[in-house]
């Protein structure tokens, strides 16, 4: 208990710098000529770097208060420490046997479910096209949907292309949500596509 007593004091004195810090720091005012207000800031900044010393000191005494007390070993039976005396259970006490301790069963709505990998999405931009832009159309080789302008931005839908007329093609959706199918040599794939 007395260990608490050099923190506490310390705290006391910084607290009382501060608060001399501030008296200064509230006379370094208008009222004085410039040399004397600069030597009573500066007074005031010793003072407030002192009083943080002492405020750091407290805790760092409490700090290592906190952990000789956690250090400490266990008591044998019979020994007194600072007025307690350890009392050993009778042998009366002893042939219980423990008590049963429950095993808690898991809370079906506590239970999170596992991550599932997704596929990553995506992305392709239409180049090459000479400005002409890039027929979307609602099958590989089938009747045009829309017209994607040069460096429109698509999201690809199917991962893996489709032959069809001699071209590949992959099935693709617009910024407008237009979904259809483009020639892939006229498409630049993002990383992350296969």
């Amino acid at each position: 208990m007395t260990s608490i007593y050099i923190p506490l004091a310390l705290a006391f004195f910084g607290f009382v710098a501060a608060l001399a810090s501030y008296r200064d720091i509230r006379r370094g005012g208008a009222r004085f000529y410039t040399l004397e207000r600069e030597a009573i800031l500066r007074r005031a900044s010793f003072t407030l770097m002192g009083s943080a010393l002492l405020f750091v000191a407290a805790i760092a005494l409490l700090v290592v208060g906190q952990q000789n007390l956690t250090a400490v070993a266990p008591a044998a039976e019979g020994d007194v420490i600072e007025g307690v005396i350890t009392i050993t259970p009778s042998p009366a006490v002893q042939q219980f046997p423990p008590a049963a301790t429950e095993t808690p069963t898991p809370d079906p709505a506590l239970i999170f479910p596992t991550a599932t990998p997704t596929r990553p999405v995506c992305r392709a931009v239409v180049e090459g096209t000479f400005g002409n832009g890039l027929t979307l159309r609602a099958e590989p080789g089938g009747e045009q949907v829309a017209i994607l302008a040069e460096a429109d931005l698509v999201t690809v839908v199917d991962q893996g292309p489709t032959e069809a007329n001699g071209l590949a093609w992959r099935q693709v959706r617009s910024l407008f949500g237009d979904e259809g199918w483009a020639a892939e040599q006229f498409l630049k794939m993002g990383t992350g596509c296969e």
